[in-house]
């Protein structure tokens, strides 16, 4: 293949014979002579070594490389495959957050790894390094297709091309590749192979068996979830079953359950979940499962028991795993059958996924060098047509999302703080370019959506036009390297402008009405009215805002009111229990709580609102870490999280100078901590007060 010296040695130390197809078209397309390159080909084909490739490429050319990738716990995982290139030199760094820090200090690294939003924020603010990136790998570029993150990977590629990158672009469900890597200028690798065979199939409900695509079929006795996974116990093999609400996935779980006979390491398991920091409600939910081989894995679940879940389920230890399509997403779970479920409720009606939302999961069908083919299941179709949609469908073709009002006002903005565009012929050349635009994609011209979009952040104070220049102002800047969107800002300037002392809740319920809000998961809060009503008629809260309707009110008070039990320490299991929220809810909740209370505070310094700025400010701190602020100082200490801080708190320490000079045998002795970890504590409140000098 004429691959690179030191990337064909290290492939051979690794035990590498051959490329596979996929991959050996990509380099004989140009990978490795820094064209770009789209790659759409199945899961497990191989094209996370095409990015290695790419990236390590890169590197023995003297430059750099980024891979950006939708997930954290993606991102995770890439970092640890890309570090063991670090036998030839490759140093890998990882960033995820922060951002509105340009990453300078990532400058020591060969190879960097990142969420989309990160990286956008990262071209956005131009940290000096950046010119030395010679290659962009885009992970899951039919990501591009949705609504929300699509047009953050549209700019992506868009701002690489205007300068200069190699595009590489992966993917297993793009409809129309063709036109993705025509927009790229790349050469296109699609191919269908996949290292152990997938047979796709179907349960007619009719005729009471599944048919495959192989030209079998399966007698089918009583329930389609109980046939398949009756059928795993005596093949001795694992399944993942997909259905399309959390709590259909757990009321599945504990149905499989009971069909499953008890495992051999009860105790061990439900010990694993305690040790890695799972909340004590979800300890209780899925050690009865695991004590069977069986869970459920969605988005509501702690990181630390997703994590748990994903590596016993690798391990063989589970069996079945019935999980939502976030399992889908590209994490390394493969299972000799899937069942996949396709309807879920939107709208008020139930409606059929698409058949790029089936093939994804259909993908994690086949577990290479263990299995001898996988088999995708479709569980609930209405008609054998219907099945066969599915079975026999291409993925949709992906179409750009750049075009709505909220993504068109944000990516302009930041276009225009940044540098790319310094006058409206600049914007338009450069949105001329977009996939959105490619071809004339859409009946809106890119002159018609610039000037409203143009007159919008005008209205906004985010820009102005002086001449033919178009400038941002200082508040504009200030939106931009906050990644907030422009109407965020205009929502909490209108609400806090004139505005004397509020309440925390005020703040917490008009950030949680933010456009920049509505990504998170909250049910449940329609019981509230009369609450929220008498909360608004005290002038504890705000009223429904700019874009926002009742129910968006409701909704946001339920964040406040879940926010401010979080910053006074109120328990993570005790907040859960009362608001019907998963653990892993709470931490979307509070992650985004904190970026946007943090945000509001610098929007707000730069309006002049000082009171408000520093009221902001300490309460950003106060929902990061979930405190009141007497321990503002205790939680800047590493290893001292909310609980130790106030466990320290109450037995007299209460600062940062009160551990530094503590006995660490004495501080041994309280709860949750121990003779080693007593003295990393002390140590580290040594380094902060010497920093500090």
């Amino acid at each position: 293949m004429n691959l690179p010296a030191p990337i064909a040695e290290e492939l051979k130390k690794r035990g590498f014979r051959y490329l596979t197809p996929p991959q050996a078209e990509a380099v004989r397309r140009g990978l490795t002579k820094f064209r770009n390159v789209v790659v759409s080909s199945p899961t497990a084909s191989g094209k996370t070594l095409v990015a290695e490739i790419a990236l390590v490429n890169a590197f023995l050319n003297g430059f750099k490389g980024l891979y950006a990738t939708p997930l954290k716990t993606l991102a995770n995982e890439k970092f640890e495959e890309f570090s063991l290139w670090g036998d030839i030199g490759l140093r890998v760094g990882i960033t995820t957050g922060d951002y509105d820090e340009p990453g300078e200090w990532l400058s020591k690294y060969d190879v960097i790894v990142a969420t989309y939003e990160r990286l956008d924020s990262i071209l956005r603010l131009k940290p000096t390094w950046l010119s030395k990136v010679r290659t962009l790998v885009i992970d899951e570029l039919h990501t591009i297709g949705d609504s929300d993150r699509g047009p953050v990977v549209e700019l992506l590629a868009a701002r690489a091309l205007s300068m200069g990158m190699q595009v590489v672009g992966l993917s297993a469900t793009i409809g129309n590749p063709e036109e993705i890597a025509e927009w790229l200028n790349a050469e296109l690798v699609a191919s269908d192979w996949r290292p152990v065979e997938l047979i796709e199939g179907f349960y007619s409900r009719r005729r009471k068996l599944i048919r495959f695509s192989d030209g079998r079929t399966e007698p089918v006795n009583g329930n389609i979830v109980t046939h398949v996974v009756r059928g795993a116990l005596i093949g001795d093999y694992q399944v993942i079953i997909f259905r399309q609400s959390r709590r259909k996935a757990e009321r599945t779980a504990y149905e499989v359950a009971n069909l499953l006979p008890t495992a051999r390491r009860v105790k061990e398991l439900a010990k694993e979940l305690e040790e890695h920091g799972s909340p004590s409600c979800e300890v209780n939910s899925l050690s009865p499962l695991l004590s069977r081989g069986t869970a459920f894995h969605h988005a509501g679940l702690s990181h630390a028991s997703r994590a748990v879940v994903e590596r016993l389920f690798r391990d063989g230890a589970i069996r079945v795993v019935v999980a939502t399509p976030t399992l889908a997403a590209g994490i390394n779970m493969p299972a000799r059958r899937v069942l996949i479920f396709t309807r879920r409720y939107e709208g008020g009606y139930m409606r059929p996924i698409s058949v790029a939302e089936y093939k994804q999961m259909a993908g994690r069908a086949g577990r290479p060098q263990y299995d001898p083919f996988g088999e995708a299941i479709v569980a609930d179709v209405k008609s054998d047509s219907e099945g066969w949609k599915y079975v026999k469908g291409v993925p949709e073709g992906v179409r750009s999302a750049l075009i709505s009002e909220r993504a068109l006002r944000i990516h302009t903005l930041a276009l225009i703080a940044s540098g790319y565009a310094s006058n409206l012929r600049d914007l338009f050349n450069f949105m001329s370019k977009t996939l959105a635009f490619h071809k004339a994609n859409t009946y809106v011209t890119v002159d018609e959506a610039l000037e409203r979009v143009i007159d919008s952040l005008i209205e906004m104070g985010m820009v102005v036009i002086r001449g033919l220049s178009v400038e941002p102002t200082k508040l504009g800047s200030c939106v931009s390297k906050l990644y907030i969107d422009p109407l965020t800002a205009t929502i909490v300037l209108d609400n806090l402008r004139g505005r004397g002392e509020v309440h925390a809740l005020y703040y917490l319920t008009l950030l949680a009405m933010t456009p920049d809000f509505s990504r998170v998961r909250v049910i449940g809060y329609r019981g509230l009215a009369s609450e929220a009503e008498a909360a608004f008629n005290s002038g504890l809260i705000p009223g429904p805002t700019h874009g926002s309707d009742y129910y968006d009110w409701l909704r946001a008070y339920k964040v406040a009111l879940i926010m401010n039990e979080w910053l006074n320490e109120v328990s993570e299991d005790r907040i859960v229990e009362i608001h019907n929220v998963g653990a892993g809810d709470l931490a979307a909740i509070s992650d985004t709580m904190a970026w946007l209370t943090y945000s509001a505070s610098r929007v707000a310094e730069v309006a002049g609102l000082r009171h408000h700025f520093k009221v902001l400010n300490r309460l950003s701190y106060r929902v990061r870490y979930g405190v009141k602020e007497e321990l503002l100082d205790l939680v800047r200490i590493r290893y001292v999280g909310r609980v130790r801080a106030r466990i320290l708190y109450d037995n007299g320490y209460k600062t940062v100078s009160d551990v530094a000079t503590a006995d660490p045998e004495r501080l041994s002795k309280l709860p949750t901590l121990g003779s080693a970890l007593a003295k990393e504590i002390v140590a580290e409140a040594r380094r902060l007060l010497a920093r500090a000098y």
